[in-house]
């Protein structure tokens, strides 16, 4: 039996050069006969070492080297004395602070002397404040802060039960940042959660046991965050997937389930294209290659040296990176310096900055930069229940011509109840002559999809879990499809059905489908 993941669709790079804040309905990536009124408005087919006293960090501190072109901005950026791999919240067990560095005198000023911790620095579109995280003390736990970029005006945005890390600015005085919260087994894991600048209105938009960090937001609005894969197994992969605001339209950024890999520190460049690291070890180590997935690409492409382990890389002007460079041997403990990297030549640059004893990392240049577009939700509270519709169950880039060896007759839809981890079957639905599907599901339930033949042996299943949101329609082109090539223009067979969608799991009242 072959095992692959389902229901993941390539989404499209964010547009070029965006200069303000965009209202950007969901669009649908191929076209679809508007059938039901959820259709017309949301398919999107895509598919913590306890230290008891702060750390003796100093004001202001000279640093012993530091070069760039007089055009860049002024940059902000962690310093910690230990760095290490693994979770965002565990990341600085010494402690660390947000310094910023002045072009006129070459000095590093301490933004944050009065925590124990703080990293994330995310600079505002207009180039004036800074998102951030940060703990008061070693004890107490991290939380969504906001200042000005000289320090001044700290305020607390969050007030998390459990530690919140890696906040992003999204238009419309909106945010997205990572949370820390207990499964069903009482293990800490990470979820995505959206919150209004001013710490209301927050709430979770991603559900299962993926681990979700989140990453960056893209230009075309999408959120772009990491998870686990493959999730039913338990795997040391870190795979990129996209999302919007509102929790709706999760689907795999790319897909590169052959190469196992932790994907982490995303981030998009002013032409589209994504950079991130890549650590193959699957260990501990901190650092990891530099790689990018260029605008339209399916797949991605490794950038400089292979022997250099970086973190953090960020865009300082139209061809360069700012990157945090690892500058001790693999062996050792974790130590990084800021240099400047060519990515149109792939090469590195003179250090931007270098400091004895402590590591700089997650450098952001100080300067206004465009707002990502922004989406209505969708959303309705009313439905009580998420939809999904696949077009062809039967399409599979791995099988003869395209396609599965053997049709699906029917498809089972696995859930997993998150107060026992454990997983169920919500039942089983038929999947048309044409390869089409279309069921109706608990709202914000893991699920996961297995394909069966007419005998009720699997064909194939999905090893990753995802979820519809109350009212949204979650629509796929097929079962691990060819990403390069559209899906046929017609309508499918499970939206003629006058007893479609097939309700799995759900019990409220069913609202007319057609």
């Amino acid at each position: 039996m072959q095992s692959v993941n389902l229901f993941f669709a390539r989404c499209p790079a964010g547009p070029k050069g965006a200069d303000t804040t965009r209202l950007a309905p969901p669009e649908p990536f191929f076209p679809l006969p508007a059938v039901t009124h959820h259709l017309k408005a949301s398919v999107a087919l895509c598919a913590a070492l306890l230290i008891m006293a702060p750390p003796a960090f100093a004001q202001v501190v000279a640093p012993s080297a530091s070069s760039g072109s007089t055009d860049d901005p002024e940059i902000i950026f962690v310093q910690a004395k230990s760095v290490h791999s693994g979770k965002l919240s565990e990341r600085f067990p010494a402690g660390s602070r947000i310094v910023r560095l002045e072009k006129a005198t070459h000095r590093v000023a301490n933004l944050t002397p009065n925590f124990f911790s703080a990293a994330d620095p995310r600079i505002s579109f207009d180039g004036s404040k800074v998102l951030f995280a940060a703990k008061k003390d070693a004890s107490a736990g991290w939380q969504i802060w906001e200042m000005n970029t000289d320090g001044t005006d700290q305020h607390q945005v969050t007030h998390c039960s459990g530690d919140c890390l890696s906040p992003t600015y999204l238009p419309r005085d909106a945010i997205a940042f990572s949370g820390e919260v207990q499964d069903g087994n009482g293990a800490r894991v990470s979820q995505l959660f959206f919150a209004k600048l001013d710490g209301t209105e927050v709430q979770q938009i991603t559900f299962g046991p993926g681990d979700y960090e989140l990453e960056t937001v893209l230009q075309n609005g999408m959120i772009l965050a990491s998870a686990r894969s493959p999730l039913v197994s338990g795997g040391k992969s870190r795979n990129l997937y996209t999302l919007r605001p509102d929790g709706t339209g999760l689907a795999a950024f790319r897909c590169d389930r052959e190469d196992q890999a932790i994907r982490s520190q995303a981030e998009q460049l002013n032409d589209g294209s994504v950079v991130f690291v890549k650590n193959t070890t699957l260990n501990s180590e901190v650092g990891g290659n530099l790689a990018a997935i260029q605008r339209g690409a399916t797949h991605n492409s490794l950038m400089g040296p292979l022997s250099a382990l970086i973190w953090s890389p960020r865009q300082l002007e139209a061809s360069r990176l700012i990157v945090a460079r690892r500058v001790t041997a693999p062996a050792a403990a974790a130590k990084f310096d800021l240099y400047s990297f060519d990515f149109i030549h792939g090469k590195f640059q003179a250090p931007i900055y270098h400091d004895s004893e402590l590591s700089s990392v997650e450098a952001a240049p100080i300067a206004a930069h465009p707002a990502p577009r922004w989406y209505w939700s969708t959303l309705r509270a009313e439905a009580k229940m998420g939809y999904f519709i696949c077009l062809d169950a039967s399409m599979a880039d791995e099988g003869p011509k395209g396609r599965l060896e053997q049709f699906p007759g029917k498809v089972r839809v696995l859930s997993l109840d998150p107060t026992t981890e454990k997983e169920s079957s919500l039942g089983e639905a038929p999947v048309e002559r044409d390869g089409s599907f279309y069921i109706a599901v608990p709202p914000d339930c893991p699920v996961r999809f297995e394909l069966l033949s007419g005998e009720g042996k699997v064909v194939r299943e999905q090893k990753s879990w995802i979820w519809a949101r109350t009212g949204e329609e979650h629509g796929c082109v097929g079962c691990h499809e060819d990403r390069a090539v559209a899906p046929e223009n017609r309508w499918p067979l499970a939206l003629r059905r006058f007893d479609a969608p097939f309700r799995l799991g759900v019990q409220a009242p069913l609202e007319a489908a057609h």
